[in-house]
């Protein structure tokens, strides 16, 4: 089950579905510990924002995008108790997708995330994300997280 896990998250996701699975079959793993920022899942355009958002982080305390898991909207999960569904899927050009995914996050507890897929080469990337924790997307708070980090090092 594990070797399967890891399996599906390194192969490349050949479709919106697969990247979809293949985002949430860490979490099914007790010793997953990857940050979501540190997994090959994004766009180059997206993880242009996180490194910059990464290089101004303060190390002392947490930010507004540091202090949770991005794909589960959660600090803590229990593996195998996050489940993840597909609830719509629009095309909204050849290479760009926008999946609705309703997360179960623990009984009675839900979160619904969009992720705007684009395609690059065979595989589906993450090139945004609207989500509770995010104001206006990942971008979108990536930039103003970003800007605030900032503001912090010049107030030191």
């Amino acid at each position: 089950m594990i070797l399967a896990a890891l399996a599906l998250a390194a192969a490349p996701a050949a479709t919106p579905d697969a990247a979809i699975a293949a985002i949430y079959a860490p979490f099914r793993q007790a010793d997953m510990r990857d940050a979501a920022w540190e997994r090959p899942i994004f766009t180059p355009r997206l993880k242009a924002l996180i490194a910059r958002w990464r290089a101004v982080t303060p190390t002392d305390e947490v930010d507004d995008l540091s202090d949770f898991d991005w794909l589960c909207q959660c600090q803590d999960w229990d593996a195998g108790g996050l489940g993840e569904r597909i609830t719509a899927r629009r095309v909204l050009a050849p290479a760009r997708r926008l999946i609705t995914v309703r997360l179960g996050k623990a009984p009675g507890r839900r979160e619904t995330l969009r992720f705007l897929l684009e395609r690059s080469g065979r595989r589906w990337l993450v090139d945004d994300m609207f989500a509770s924790g995010f104001r206006g997307g990942l971008r979108a708070s990536l930039i103003w997280t970003t800007a605030a980090d900032i503001g912090l090092r010049k107030q030191t």
